[in-house]
C-alpha cells in the first residue's frame, strides 16, 4: 500500500502542478496538448489506485467486523458462564 500511496501522491502532485501552470498561463499553446495528456494519465492512475484501495479497505473492514463479532461471542460466553456460577 505504501508504494501505491506514493504513486498516488506523485500522480496527484503532477495534476496539481499542471493545473497551477494552466491557471497562471505558464504553458505555451504548443504544450497544452502534451500537458493535457499527462494530466489525463495522472488522473487515470489516481482513479485506479483509489478503486484498488477502496477494495482493500472494504476487505479490511469485513475482517475487522468478523474479529469484533468473535470477540463479542467470547465475551457473551464468559458472561453466561459467570451468571451460571452465581
Amino acid at each position: 500500500m505504501a508504494k501505491d500511496a506514493k504513486k498516488y501522491e506523485e500522480n496527484f502532485n503532477q495534476l496539481k502542478a499542471i493545473a497551477e501552470e494552466l491557471s497562471r498561463q505558464e504553458i505555451s499553446i504548443d504544450e497544452v496538448i502534451s500537458k493535457g495528456k499527462k494530466a489525463a494519465e495522472a488522473a487515470k492512475n489516481c482513479i485506479n489506485i483509489l478503486k484498488t484501495e477502496k477494495g482493500n479497505f472494504k476487505k479490511l473492514e469485513e475482517e475487522l467486523l468478523s474479529i469484533s463479532e468473535e470477540v463479542d461471542e467470547i465475551m457473551e460466553e464468559d458472561y453466561d458462564e459467570e451468571e451460571k456460577d452465581k
